[in-house]
């Protein structure tokens, strides 16, 4: 239907005059536009917990990827709303409002509890890689799912855990190199030792678990007690402990295999050393998944092919300045593909991998699912807490000689296992009750330690 418009004290125009044409085609691209926006790219959403560097770094390499494989540009946005723990409930806030779609594409990083969750409640689009691809990841390391028997998820790298140690500051303070967890209970480190609470960040938490895991409750905890005692602080955020280390702040911290990777990059082999302990390094992957509804899902399943591929694997794992590794900043991550460990072994600053290592310890992740609200908040009341009673009570333990009743009593637990446990699955999410329960803690543990300062044992 063509509508004629009159103007003001003329007549109508002409289905034929240049005006009427002018008119017309300006409608009919306004028509278009709507199906089919001029300049239009390609686009994905991406909502991540990774740091700047990884994101820009993954956001170029796959703008250029997809330029050379689809023939096409494309527009990557990044949703940043903090931490895993942060996003985590973002997405699910964001599906109780929108069950059918949130708007956004994928979901990159945060650890492996996060897709777990998701994927149990049903808030991924599964994505099945390509045979070609598929053949190049291993679906178990060390008992451990490397990505989902569904396809919901894929772990894109490795995360492992270990400690971080400044050799200079060990060479010049005669302190030795350490080569497991329980050394870092030695009242030698004392004052030395770098960690971060675990309430704050995940990354000590699964440190942490690991520890209880791996030498038993009991046990566990009495490792845990002397480290928090040895510890300098306890830092909020889990990038400082690293850079503690590298700044001689302190000569062993806890940390994540890439920030561990990267100080050692920046400050060199001969004065920092990273090393995976040999009694146990919890392995994880860190994975990538397509949220359901994505509204780009095309575009988010290429976004996939590129990071599981060799492109985006060779970008975790080569260093800044290489062809085919990062533009502008170094990530060091341990990828997915065992054949590049082998493929660039003198090329990369990660010294080690996963698949050529033996482990026998699986990290149990449902286990530590079931606690992860109210086992940080125990070892924050009783050892971060009250850090300061702590270490007047080591103090005391190490003047009399370490004396096994003392040392006994200082890493008691305040309860077992299976109390924990209970406390989990009944009362925990009540504001006041978490309340109520930290302040019980904080009191226990401060009486403990001032007894024992005061050399009283029971």
């Amino acid at each position: 239907m063509i509508v004629h418009e009159r103007a003001e004290g003329g007549t109508a125009d002409l289905p034929s005059s240049p005006r009427h044409r002018r008119r017309l085609c300006v409608l009919i691209l306004c028509a278009l536009s709507v199906v089919t926006p001029i300049g239009a790219v390609d686009q994905v959403i991406i909502i991540s917990p990774h740091n700047e560097s990884i994101r820009e770094e993954f956001g170029l390499g796959f703008q250029r990827w997809h330029e050379r494989v689809v023939g096409a540009s494309v527009r990557v946005e990044w949703r940043d709303v903090g931490g895993s723990s942060e996003a985590l409930r973002f997405v699910q806030s964001e599906f109780a409002k929108k069950p059918l779609g949130m708007g956004v594409d994928c979901f990159f990083g945060g650890g492996l509890e996060p897709f777990l969750l998701l994927a149990q409640k049903r808030f991924l689009e599964p994505y099945r890689l390509s045979e070609e691809l598929l053949n190049q990841i291993p679906s178990v390391l060390h008992g451990i799912e490397l990505y989902d028997s569904e396809f919901r998820w894929y772990g894109a790298a490795i995360s492992s855990f270990g400690i971080l140690q400044n050799r200079t500051v060990q060479a010049r303070l005669n302190l030795p190199e350490v080569y497991r967890w329980e050394d870092l209970a030695d009242p030698r480190l004392n004052g030395w030792v770098g960690a971060g609470d675990p309430r704050n960040s995940g990354t000590m938490m699964v440190m942490f678990e690991g520890i209880l895991q791996f030498h038993g409750w009991d046990r566990g905890w009495q490792i845990l007690t002397q480290m928090g005692a040895n510890a300098r602080k306890f830092d909020r955020v889990s990038t400082t402990t690293a850079k503690d280390v590298t700044l001689g702040e302190t000569a062993y911290g806890l940390a994540i295999d890439f920030y561990g990777f990267t100080q050692v990059a920046y400050a060199g082999k001969s004065n920092l050393v990273f090393v995976l302990p040999a009694d146990f390094a919890p392995l994880s992957p860190d994975p990538i998944a397509i949220l359901k509804g994505a509204p780009n899902l095309q575009t988010a399943r290429r976004f996939l092919d590129y990071v599981l591929g060799e492109p985006g694997q060779k970008l975790w794992f080569l260093p800044r300045g290489h062809p085919e590794g990062a533009v502008h900043n170094s990530i060091e991550r341990l990828p997915v593909r065992p054949d590049l460990y082998a493929r660039y072994p003198d090329i990369s600053n990660i010294g080690i991998s996963p698949f050529a290592r033996t482990q026998t310890f699986r990290y149990d992740g449902k286990r530590a699912r079931d606690r992860r609200d109210v086992l940080p908040a125990l070892i924050g009341a009783v050892l971060v807490d009250t850090q300061g009673e702590l270490q007047e009570a080591w103090r005391t333990v190490r003047a009399h000689g370490m004396r096994p009743a003392e040392l006994a009593a200082l890493g008691r637990p305040l309860m077992g296992e299976a109390e924990l446990l209970q406390l989990a699955q009944t009362g925990w999410k009540s504001n006041a009750f978490r309340l109520q329960k930290k302040v019980e803690w904080q009191a226990w543990a401060r009486d403990k330690y001032r007894r024992i300062a005061q050399g009283v044992i029971e």
